[in-house]
């Protein structure tokens, strides 16, 4: 066994499960329901956050997962857990016979969520959010004061007073 403080090299990180799905549902921009050979599952899409419902552009963001994901369409999932709510979390990955495009970072790019600091493992979703938010894409476009981060519109929406640094 190597010594804390050795030079020896950290063994490789395992891959993630990978599991094979249909889309059966879009419930808003960062989560759907899926079939699976094992049944019916929901999914928590990683690294982002989408405006809420009743948030200025929830609908536009949802709007946007369901023409990227209609209902039917064969995905790859790469869980990377499970959320209190029982969902996996995992990046949704559409694979045709000439690409993989990642789901997650699509909606980022395109303007439509934000990363979702809180629980997200890589800082590129920072760099792809920055890029859109530049171009002005998808919600970007909005006035700033509409800019809310969902974390934040959850808590003035249950009311919750914070208190600040």
């Amino acid at each position: 066994m190597a010594h804390p403080g050795s030079a020896m090299a950290a063994e490789p990180a395992k891959p993630l499960p990978m599991l094979a799905a249909k889309v059966t549902k879009v419930n808003d921009g960062d989560s759907i329901e899926v079939m699976l050979d094992s049944g019916a599952a929901r999914v928590r899409m990683s690294a982002i956050d989408t405006p809420e419902y009743d948030q200025p552009y929830g609908a536009k963001s949802s709007a946007a997962l369901k023409a990227l994901l209609p209902i039917g369409l064969s995905v790859e999932l790469e869980v990377m857990t499970q959320d209190q709510f029982h969902r996996m979390v995992a990046t949704v990955w559409l694979v045709t016979d000439e690409r993989r495009i990642n789901i997650n970072e699509t909606m980022l790019r395109d303007g439509h969520a934000w990363a979702y600091r809180r629980y997200m493992r890589d800082p590129k979703y920072c760099d792809i959010e920055a890029e859109a938010r530049d171009r002005k894409l998808g919600l970007w476009a909005q006035p700033v004061s509409e800019w809310i981060y969902p974390p934040e519109w959850r808590f003035l929406k249950n009311g919750e007073i914070r208190a600040l640094p």
